[in-house]
């Protein structure tokens, strides 16, 4: 079974930009619960400590949000293409 690329890229891209959104939201309105999340995820107790007070502009938004919903996209692309390939040749 082959994949279709552009489709399934193109449903990551999605996705990222809602999750995204929905994570953005949560820390404009919990931001202190927000960094003691992150802080246990990444293994870092003094992350609150370090990062200071996270503030939530329209600016940092799409700093963060372009590129990721970029490396999502080339991401998933990238990967439909290698499973299609490996299952070509796997015929």
């Amino acid at each position: 079974m082959q994949l279709n690329a552009v489709k399934l890229a193109n449903a990551a891209a999605i996705t990222t930009v809602i999750l995204y959104i929905v994570c953005t939201l949560f820390v404009a309105i919990a931001p202190e619960l927000s960094m003691k999340i992150f802080a246990g995820g990444m293994h870092l107790p003094a992350a609150q400590t370090a990062l200071g007070e996270v503030d939530v502009t329209f600016g940092g938004f799409l700093l963060g949000l372009i590129p990721l919903v970029v490396y999502a996209y080339a991401g998933v692309y990238l990967l439909a293409k290698l499973y299609n390939a490996s299952v070509k040749s796997a015929v």
